[in-house]
């Protein structure tokens, strides 16, 4: 119920999965603008069982509400990638995030105690403890709020809260504990090493075991210079490569589903066709939507294109796809993406850190990028020179990686097709800094 106010997204949501008898399977959660213990019995009374909070612990961590997220230019330094606005305003620590919540939950339990009840579950859905005030305007009192607290069709005897712990998974997560149980010595010896194995579309989250199992003993970047290798074959399920952690290279050869890099932090996603495949990769998708969301770090190289919303939060990795999707690099805050070929409308929307380059071949792309924030250049002039340089590596490292027909051809013909990419950048940032800040990125 997104602009609503949730008091009435929640009424309805609790009453509907209460009529269907779909309550006790389900977790209701409800946010926005919640910001004491009363805020959260009335939800808890509504029918919550779980609540967000996200403004006010900002607020307690030192935001100011300036409503500039976007532009990279926090004044307290909270919602920003510029080192220098977090060195020098931000104040946060994690003891006030800690307080805030320690006075929300004393604060809830007063309420518990003037209400009489034990716990919060207790809570849950009891809108007989709420009392229509009669109005101080004519418009008021004749407001009916009945539909909201009341609904007699529904059994008393249904859930009023979730009672299932969790639904049973599709996914039992059988590769993933298969592949652990491979790599595990090599892990545990800090040696690295290269093996393989068969996925399908019902494998999820493939990686994610053994990232954590490598960032638990040593860090996210801990295993960078020992890498492990896994060389798969197949179609892999959503959120392949999943928080990836250094150390830790997939090469697959098949396609991949929704989600892939999401948040990873460091190693190495290589996807390609398999061997044989006749068909262009530059027109065709290998890899679904909203890849590399929220990723800190990493290279991901797709030989083919991707679905919309391609590095959305994108804060550190660094791609090489052959198209894109609608809102390729949006809320993009660094980074590098380069897109060998079209890409679908409101490119860099929000975006405020990292640089793309694009190739357009049917000249088109000054249509498609949102022109909010972002700018454009063309890299083949002589004041882009380092630039041209620096795609070119960029490629060569993609052919290297995937062996594209495509990459191929672009390479061979680089003098042909440089007059044709754009430099996507942040109005913000400059030049030279865009390259400076690559040239820092630790591998």
């Amino acid at each position: 119920m997104r602009a609503s106010p949730w008091e009435l997204g929640l009424a309805e949501a609790q009453q509907a999965l209460r009529s269907n008898d779909l309550r006790g399977k389900i977790r209701l959660q409800t946010d926005g603008g919640l910001k004491t213990g009363l805020d959260v019995v009335k939800a808890a009374i509504l029918g919550a069982e779980s609540f967000g909070f996200g403004t006010t612990p900002m607020v307690a961590m030192g935001c100011k509400f300036l409503r500039i997220c976007h532009l990279n230019n926090c004044a307290t330094g909270v919602a920003t990638q510029d080192q220098g606005l977090r060195d020098d305003h931000f104040i946060g620590t994690v003891e006030m995030i800690k307080n805030f919540f320690r006075f929300m939950a004393e604060d809830t339990r007063l309420w518990l105690a003037k209400l009489g009840v034990a716990s919060l579950q207790d809570l849950i859905g009891r809108t007989d403890l709420l009392t229509i005030l009669p109005g101080e305007t004519d418009k008021q009192r004749n407001l009916d709020l009945s539909p909201i607290l009341k609904n007699d069709a529904i059994p008393a005897d249904k859930a009023q809260y979730c009672v299932t712990p969790f639904n049973p998974p599709h996914d039992k997560g059988l590769l993933a504990l298969k592949m652990w149980d491979t790599v595990k010595d090599v892990v545990e010896e800090k040696e690295g090493g290269e093996f393989s194995f068969d996925v399908t579309n019902c494998d999820r989250s493939i990686g994610a075991r053994l990232s954590g199992e490598i960032a638990k003993r040593y860090g996210n970047q801990g295993m960078s210079d020992t890498p492990i290798t896994l060389k798969l074959k197949g179609t892999a399920g959503q959120s392949f490569g999943v928080w990836n952690a250094g150390g830790l290279h997939m090469y697959l050869e098949g396609d991949a589903n929704d989600y892939v890099g999401k948040g990873m932090t460091g190693g190495k996603l290589v996807i390609r066709s398999p061997k044989g495949s006749i068909f262009k990769s530059q027109h065709s998708a290998i890899i679904g939507n909203t890849c590399l969301y929220g990723a800190t770090g990493g290279k991901l190289f797709a030989a083919g294109t991707a679905g919309e919303r391609f590095a959305v939060r994108n804060s550190g990795a660094y791609t090489v796809i052959e198209g894109a999707g609608d809102h390729c690099c949006e809320y993009m805050t660094g980074g590098m993406v380069t897109v060998l070929g079209n890409t679908g409308y409101n490119f860099g929307a929000g975006m405020t850190g990292g640089f793309a380059y694009v190739l357009d071949l049917d000249r088109t792309f000054v249509d498609k990028y949102n022109h909010e924030l972002v700018e454009i250049h063309r890299i083949g002039t002589e004041l882009t020179e380092e630039y041209r340089s620096h795609l070119r590596s960029v490629i060569e490292e993609y052919v290297r990686e995937t062996d594209s027909e495509w990459g191929h051809e672009i390479l061979e013909n680089f003098y042909d097709y440089i007059g044709k990419f754009w430099l996507v950048k942040p109005k913000a940032a400059s030049l030279g800094a865009l390259l400076a800040n690559t040239r820092q990125r630790p591998e």
